[in-house]
């Protein structure tokens, strides 16, 4: 994203709010009317929706992390890949490549749009912050100003 943009930094307020089980604070970053889609269940989630589904989420996993995470300015807000690695409440850690197409209106997300293959998940090696493959990239700061998390072991 451009210098001083700042239309990246509702997404990582969005994914800090999941990050840390708070899903009112991931909503707070949609439109009243915002779409999310994913390619997994090619359906459309309005908010409602997907606070049940973010809901679910928090409530089957004991940690939610996105990484490694490169994002790109499009004229109507930023293409993003990043790392979602999640781990269940009976201890599975599982983690998925995943592209999002993300459209801004007045600084929230008005249109989300998930590519994410389920089935194509793998088991994170220790500390891996990284998707495999890829070369590792500096996220020393967030856009928020926040120090970065660790991961927990």
């Amino acid at each position: 994203m451009p210098a001083g943009s700042t239309e990246g930094a509702v997404i990582d307020r969005l994914f800090i709010g999941l990050e840390h089980g708070d899903v009112g604070a991931a909503v707070a970053c949609l439109t009243d009317a915002a779409t999310i889609w994913h390619s997994f269940d090619r359906v459309v989630h309005d908010v409602d929706s997907i606070r049940a589904d973010w809901e679910r989420l928090v409530a089957g996993s004991s940690l939610r992390r996105v990484t490694d995470v490169r994002r790109a300015p499009i004229p109507t807000g930023f293409v993003q890949q990043h790392l979602m690695t999640v781990h269940t409440r009976t201890g599975a850690r599982l983690a998925w490549p995943a592209c999002i197409v993300v459209r801004i209106e007045d600084g929230r997300i008005a249109r989300l749009d998930e590519y994410l293959d389920r089935a194509g998940h793998f088991i994170p090696v220790e500390d891996s912050r990284t998707t495999p493959g890829l070369e590792p990239i500096d996220r020393s700061a967030r856009t928020d100003g926040a120090a970065p998390d660790p991961i927990p072991r």
